[in-house]
Formats: C-alpha cells, structure tokens, sequence
C-alpha cells in the first residue's frame, strides 16, 4: 500500500529538520503518536498536519526566486506532463 499524504509530509519534514525526534519536539506532540502517524496507523489531527505543511514551507523556502511575485505561474501542458513529476 502507498503511503499517505499525511506520512509522506511529516516524513518529509524530519527529514528537513533532521529527525524525527526533533520534528516531536518542535509539534510538541508524543514520538509514539508522530510514529504512529507517519507509519498511517492513523491520521493527524489537521491542525498539526497544517503546522507541519508550514514547516516544509518555510525549511525550503521559495518555489522561485527568479519572478516577480505578482507574476502568474507557468501555464502547463494540458496533456499532463506535471503528473509524471508528482506520481510514483
């Protein structure tokens, strides 16, 4: 079974922050509940999983520094190349 958006975002944030003993910290949550979360035995409440959204956001700052930020985003192909980039 694939992982979830849930366990795949906090495992992408300690891997950010450097483990996830320091991402339990940080979301001063219990390590046996960030475990149990990131291994889908059950999902996070939203307002954590939000809280760790931010913390990816801000640990890899910008998509762009190269535009203005008014600028809209690149348009993309209508065929779906952006798939490939996020499906595995």
């Amino acid at each position: 079974m694939a992982s979830s958006v849930y366990s795949r975002t906090l495992q992408k944030a300690a891997d950010l922050l450097g483990g996830r003993k320091k991402l339990a910290r940080i979301l001063r949550v219990p390590m046996k509940d960030l475990e149990a979360w990131i291994a889908d035995e059950v999902k996070p409440p939203l307002n954590v999983f939000l809280r760790v959204v931010d913390i990816i956001i801000d640990e890899t700052g910008p998509a762009s520094e190269s535009g203005d930020p008014g600028d809209p985003p690149p348009p993309r192909d209508a065929g779906g190349s952006w798939r490939t980039r996020y499906e595995d």
